[in-house]
């Protein structure tokens, strides 16, 4: 028989959890008792403020591509977290956030910082529940590492009453079950190389946080290959390698109007794990009219898929998967873009490039430095504001080289991802750009 809040340890210990991220509460001590139990193999961060503690937890998981876990106690401590839920669901981040709650005695009597999670965060995460008997609590939490590691990654929240921890039972088996990233068929993988070969004006938005360095690698090839231009959407720069001649650039906030101008020219839009969003779409303008001959969407939901731009094919896959499946199955296609790839790559490349010598207190100068002398495995962690368009037009990025940046504009988000970074890849060089 052991304690609920050992359960809770225990299941994070056998998941591989090797960092938590926290504000100590009294309505979760016996987690804290247990994971002090557990110091070789799990790290606990005390922080001092709740919406700290949960950014560094979603840059760890950015980091990883696991689920990063915060505690945090009831009341106003999760309501201080929960900045970090929209900023996980809008950048489908897999997060745990595991909240103490009041007694069970004292639920439902708008007790001193009760909330009821369920129907207050139910809007920000894929899942959320609260676990009333310590008998149910591991299997509770494997559903949701589950679901917040597969599919369309994202947040969820498990709501674990104070007395409960205290409870005694018998410890469940422990199962973890790997995230699951769906493959495409090969008939789907047929259909999107048979599309892009009757294109003239190909091209590629790749997308989402959920990509693998081997993953990238493979796009990287298969752009290269077939003179293919890339465009990452709004803040996911290190999906792609910024110095590599098919790169053309970012679509969000910040563009230039001549990057915009030029892929509304696109016929065949292939996009890979991108939501279509509306900063990479121009608020939803970008591919309506003129509409591309083939527009293509390849996203792990089908929900995202066709929300916000009809598709002629749509397919429910994982984007890392799709590009090494497309690199290893593409070896006929003959593709004649005619100086396409580098008409799309020169306006990116013209208006990002920083100028040294640019006067007066303008950033230009510290980004051509920093471009110069960070290394390629570098992390940057950038903040919301205008500040942040410098770090976004001007670096340039690369596997394993990372940015870090609040896809919901979320300000504070910054310094603790810079924090995280550092503690999740100890001797790298972190940057952290923040605003005024």
């Amino acid at each position: 028989m052991i304690s609920g809040g050992e359960i809770v340890a225990r299941e994070l210990e056998a998941a591989g959890v090797d960092l938590v991220f926290c504000v100590p509460g009294e309505s979760y001590l016996p987690i804290l008792d247990a994971l002090y139990e557990r110091q070789e193999s799990v790290r606990v961060i005390s922080c001092r403020h709740e919406s700290g503690a949960a950014f560094m937890a979603s840059a760890n998981a950015r980091l990883r591509g696991r689920a990063g876990v915060c505690l945090v106690t009831r009341g106003p401590g999760a309501t201080n977290a929960s900045i970090a839920l929209h900023v996980a669901q809008q950048a489908s981040i897999p997060l745990l956030l595991i909240v103490g709650q009041v007694p069970r005695d004292l639920i439902g009597k708008e007790s001193f910082q009760e909330v009821d999670y369920e129907a207050a965060f139910a809007p920000l995460v894929k899942h959320v529940c609260q676990v009333n008997d310590a008998a149910n609590l591991s299997a509770e939490l494997q559903r949701a590492l589950t679901i917040a590691e597969s599919g369309r990654q994202g947040p969820v929240v498990v709501a674990v009453p104070e007395d409960m921890l205290g409870d005694q039972t018998t410890p469940g088996e422990l199962v973890y079950h790997a995230p699951e990233r769906q493959m495409p068929t090969a008939d789907e993988i047929g259909t999107i190389v048979s599309r892009l070969a009757a294109s003239r004006r190909p091209l590629i938005i790749a997308g989402g946080g959920d990509w693998q360095d081997e993953e990238c690698a493979a796009l990287v090839d298969f752009a290269d290959r077939f003179n293919i231009p890339v465009c990452v959407s709004f803040r996911r720069h290190d999906v792609f390698d910024n110095h590599h001649r098919c790169f053309a650039g970012c679509l969000g906030l910040g563009a230039p109007p001549e990057l915009w101008n030029v892929v509304s020219e696109a016929d065949c839009v292939l996009v890979l794990g991108a939501r279509l969003d509306e900063p990479t779409t121009q608020t939803y303008t970008l591919f309506t009219d003129p509409k591309p001959h083939s527009l293509l969407h390849v996203y792990p939901d089908s929900d995202a898929i066709g929300l916000n731009h009809a598709v002629d094919v749509g397919i429910r896959a994982h984007a890392g998967r799709t590009a090494v499946a497309l690199q290893q199955s593409s070896v006929n296609m003959q593709l004649d873009t005619n100086g396409w790839c580098e008409r799309v790559a020169r306006c990116w490349n013209e208006a990002g490039a920083p100028r040294a010598n640019a006067g007066g207190m303008s950033p230009e100068p510290i980004m051509a430095h920093l471009e110069t002398e960070l290394s390629d495995d570098a992390i940057v962690a950038g903040d919301a504001g205008n500040f942040s368009v410098w770090a976004q037009r001007c670096l340039r990025y690369r596997r394993p080289g990372r940015l870090l940046a609040p896809i919901n504009g979320a300000m504070g988000f910054g310094v603790p991802a810079a924090v995280a970074a550092a503690l999740t890849h100890p001797g790298r060089e972190v940057i952290a750009c923040v605003g005024d």
